[in-house]
């Protein structure tokens, strides 16, 4: 036997296998085990029927939201379990409800679905089609829901937010006139009228409306409040006056 393969075979009588560090080999194991066991407890939790909803409890004033037809929005969203449901999804549902301005979806343990629900306020009905909200935003709930005595605002698309806000300014001047608007109209040149309560068309034009229906209350209250049975309309764009539209047959005298 050559030197050579003598040493190889000393060398392989004298190879032993590394010591196994048990301790570590079933902290692994043990970690593994529950890693996975935790993984299907949490896809048993996504089922449908672990831990169902049962009630939903509905949260806020409803003056015009249908409490049988938010609870339908959040049933067409789907059979879902208390860690399953899409809370997303749901709240999407009741806010494409027409009275439904916003919504907030929570989970109340073990089986409820808690739904706040803030609506729609009513400001104006769009001649156009809709409702007008305070911030002048369309909605478009059946006109049978629509609130009764509501203005109207008639102008161009995309002017209702500004004819909001000139509603709510006008209302406020023509306060101490115990008079209400009935209709607030903007022409394809931004020009303003009113028609007021007692049946007066007020005539603003495009500029300065503030100054001018704060000379129009003044004017009225000294000079026309007595006659307005006779008066179909007033012209406030002039510079330092108006124009007084009688009824046929009725005059300044």
């Amino acid at each position: 036997m050559s030197t050579r393969t003598s040493k190889q075979a000393v060398y392989m009588r004298t190879r032993r296998w590394p010591d196994i560090n048990w301790s570590v080999v079933m902290r692994v194991f043990w970690f593994m085990t529950s890693a996975a066991f935790l993984a299907w407890c949490l896809i048993q939790l996504q089922r449908p029927d672990v831990l169902p909803i049962k009630k939903i409890q509905a949260l806020g004033t409803f003056d015009h939201v249908d409490e049988a037809a938010l609870r339908s929005a959040v049933a067409a969203t789907g059979q879902a379990g208390y860690f399953s449901v899409n809370i997303d999804k749901v709240q999407g549902a009741v806010e494409n409800l027409p009275w439904v301005a916003q919504a907030s979806v929570s989970r109340i343990w073990p089986d409820t679905l808690a739904i706040n629900v803030t609506e729609q306020q009513a400001y104006a009905v769009w001649a156009k089609g809709g409702v007008v909200n305070q911030h002048g935003v369309v909605f478009f709930p059946k006109q049978s829901t629509y609130p009764a005595g509501l203005p109207v605002f008639d102008g161009p698309v995309g002017m209702e937010r500004n004819m909001t806000e000139q509603y709510q300014l006008a209302k406020t001047i023509i306060t101490p006139l115990d008079l209400g608007i009935q209709k607030l109209s903007m022409d394809s040149r931004r020009a303003v009228s009113l028609q007021l309560s007692n049946g007066i068309q007020v005539i603003l034009g495009r500029q300065d409306l503030q100054s001018r229906l704060e000379r129009f209350v003044r004017v009225y209250k000294k000079v026309l409040a007595s006659r307005a049975n006779d008066i179909a309309r007033i012209d406030m764009r002039y510079s330092n006056g108006l124009s007084v539209g009688w009824h046929k047959g009725k005059s300044a005298g």
